[in-house]
C-alpha cells in the first residue's frame, strides 16, 4: 500500500495565496462583524484556516502562522493589514488590499469594512469555513478570541517550545489536528502528501 512520504526535517508549508487571502479578508469585512480590527481579523482567519485544514487538508490563505504573545497570527496577512493602517502602500498587494477596504479610524484600533469582494476566488469549502467561523466567533470580542486561540494545542505547543527570549515562533501545521473534534480522518495524511509533492516538484514543474 502506498504511504505518503514526508521529507525529513521539513515542516509542512503552504504557498501564500494573496488573491484568496484578499477575498477572505474582504468576505469577512463584508459581514457586519462588530469591532473588526486587524487583530480580530487575524483571529478569525486563523480559525477559518484551521477549520479548513483539519477537514480538507489545506488552508485557505496559505499564510504561515506564528505564535506570539497575543496568540496565533498569519504573518504575511498581519503585515499587509498593518501596511494599510499605516498608509504604507508600497507593494502591489498592499495597494490592492487598501483599495478593497475602508477603515473607521474613530477608534484606537481602526476597524475594517469591505468596499467589495471577489467571491470567485473562494471555493465552496472556503466559504463554508468562513461562514462557520463568523457564526461561532464573529460576535466575540478580542479578549474572548484571545482566550480561545491561546487554548488551542498548536499554539500552546509552539509557544511553550520557543527559544528563551523569543517574541514569536512558527507554528506546526501538523499540530493543528491535535485535540480538534472537527478533524477528518485522512486530512492530515493528505496535507503531508501534498506538501511533499510541492517540495519535490516546484510549481513550474507540476503537471
Amino acid at each position: 500500500m502506498y504511504k505518503p512520504v514526508k521529507l525529513k526535517n521539513m515542516p509542512v508549508t503552504f504557498d501564500f495565496d494573496f488573491p484568496k487571502t484578499l477575498a477572505a479578508i474582504t468576505y469577512l469585512a463584508s459581514k457586519e462583524i462588530p469591532e473588526l480590527t486587524k487583530y480580530k481579523l487575524c483571529k478569525l482567519l486563523f480559525l477559518a484556516d484551521k477549520l479548513h485544514l483539519v477537514r480538507y487538508g489545506r488552508v485557505i490563505t496559505g499564510d504561515k502562522y506564528c505564535a506570539i504573545t497575543f496568540g496565533p497570527v498569519p504573518s504575511a496577512t498581519l503585515n499587509l493589514l498593518t501596511s494599510v493602517i499605516d498608509d504604507r502602500l508600497w507593494t502591489d498587494e498592499a495597494r490592492a488590499l487598501g483599495a478593497a477596504v475602508e477603515l473607521d479610524r474613530h477608534y484606537e484600533h481602526p476597524r475594517f469594512k469591505a468596499t467589495g469582494f471577489d467571491a470567485t476566488q473562494l471555493s465552496q469549502s472556503d466559504v463554508m469555513a468562513l461562514d462557520k467561523v463568523v457564526a461561532e466567533y464573529g460576535h466575540m470580542g478580542f479578549g474572548e478570541l484571545k482566550a480561545i486561540t491561546h487554548s488551542i494545542y498548536a499554539y500552546k505547543a509552539a509557544w511553550s517550545g520557543r527559544a528563551e527570549g523569543s517574541s514569536g515562533v512558527d507554528m506546526d501545521f501538523e499540530q493543528f489536528f491535535e485535540e480538534d473534534s472537527d478533524a477528518v480522518v485522512g486530512a492530515r495524511e493528505a496535507m503531508i502528501e501534498d506538501d511533499s509533492l510541492r517540495k519535490i516538484f516546484p510549481a513550474g514543474q507540476r503537471l
